[in-house]
């Protein structure tokens, strides 16, 4: 079968190599081509930044992992149970120290303290008219205390002498003891215990404490972080009813590394970032270092304090810490993003006279984002940090200083 093309197709066909035709005949020859000026290929300047060497000092942070604390935090309880009248707060309630938060019922306890007045009262008549019937109470035997206490002294210097036993200082011991208790201003001690006064104290002492234990108020300024107690509800002596947290500044306690431990020392800054607030720093100094290590993790614990104004920092966020460890002082460095890998070898390009200078450097110590530079270059060089991996040696730079 023969294959026939569309009229329109030939007729392009035609005029495409009509078109190759003329221009092969209008070109002019190579060599006819007119000249390029030479001012026109000049190499523009490569834009960097770059920073004017001088002596700084260097410090080496030490990266750590840690938790946020409250600078302090109790559990509030009853010493007595009773029935919950009046619930004052409830969580995340700011509280001043000394507000009452939780009031029991206080009746039966209110009880309890008339009649421990009643039986108090009794005792101090009794006390009152036993001295006053008998008056020798009141005139103390000074004559039977010196006597014994002398013969305490005896007792004491015969015993370290090695002249009598340990039981024959104790019997002189007891008789001096029972010289002052029966003479004396001891002696009304006595005649109060006998007839039944002190405890009679001791027993309305008890029952107003017991009676202020019926309302529980706050030790310090803080937040109420949980409440466990409602109204009506029977609470029992010890039961805890609130935790109250202190949060007007932050304790950080960061795990360090073995390694890093060596470095780091109380009154050293750090710098703490939680992921709530990216890009903010809260700073603070180390205020307690550990004295031992974690067998299993290798860690160190360090504690250092923060301001929290506003109490945006919470109790139990995640932090990460860059505590200042080892520093060196009054060193020549550049930034990190300064120095080059050229075959092997160390490089940054020094700016003379318009001009990127290949200069080999050998490095020092390290600090954060800074290193030191021990020879290669001196202050006052002005040294490339951007726009360097790409620099070939002797290319004209355009520079603009890095603040």
């Amino acid at each position: 079968m023969k294959l026939h093309l569309p009229a329109f197709v030939i007729a392009v066909a035609a005029i495409v190599t009509s078109v190759f035709y003329l221009s092969s005949c209008t070109s002019e020859p190579a060599e006819e081509v007119a000249e390029v000026d030479s001012s026109e290929t000049t190499v523009q300047p490569f834009p960097v930044e770059a920073v004017v060497v001088t002596p700084r000092t260097l410090t080496r942070s030490i990266v750590a992992s840690g938790r946020l604390m409250a600078i302090r935090r109790t559990e509030l309880s009853s010493g007595v149970s009773a029935r919950a009248l009046e619930v004052l707060v409830r969580e995340g309630d700011h509280v001043k120290e000394g507000d009452l938060l939780l009031r029991l019922d206080e009746a039966p306890f209110e009880l309890n303290v008339e009649k421990a007045e009643a039986e108090l009262l009794d005792k101090r008549i009794d006390y009152a008219v036993f001295i006053m019937d008998t008056s020798a109470v009141l005139v103390p035997d000074t004559t039977w205390v010196k006597r014994e206490s002398d013969a305490l002294k005896i007792a004491l210097q015969a015993y370290e002498n090695g002249e009598i036993d340990a039981g024959a200082l104790k019997s002189a011991q007891r008789n001096f003891d029972a010289a002052q208790l029966l003479s004396g201003s001891r002696r009304l001690d006595l005649i109060a215990q006998n007839t039944g006064l002190i405890r009679a104290e001791l027993e309305h002492a008890s029952a107003r404490w017991e009676l202020d234990q019926t309302s529980i108020h706050a030790p310090f300024q803080g937040v109420i972080a949980e409440r466990l107690v409602d109204e009506g509800q029977q609470v029992s002596a010890g039961e805890t009813c609130f935790e109250l947290i202190d949060i007007s500044r932050i304790r950080v306690r960061a795990a360090v590394l073995e390694s890093d431990l060596g470095a780091v020392d109380i009154g050293h800054g750090i710098r703490t970032s939680v992921t709530t607030w990216p890009g903010e720093f809260f700073e603070g100094r180390i205020s307690r270092v550990h004295p031992s290590v974690d067998e299993e993790s290798g860690t160190g614990i360090v504690e250092a304090e923060l301001a929290n104004p506003g109490g945006r920092l919470k109790p139990g966020m995640f932090a990460e810490v860059l505590i200042e460890g080892t520093s060196y002082e009054d060193r020549i460095a550049v930034p990190d993003e300064a120095i080059v890998s050229r075959d092997d070898r160390t490089l940054v390009f020094v700016v003379k006279d318009g001009r990127a200078q290949w200069t080999y450097v050998t490095l020092g110590q390290e600090g954060d984002d800074w290193r030191e530079v021990t020879s290669g270059i001196s202050e006052g060089d002005t040294v490339a940090v951007t726009g360097n991996i790409t620099l070939a040696h002797d290319v004209p730079v355009r520079v603009r200083l890095r603040e």
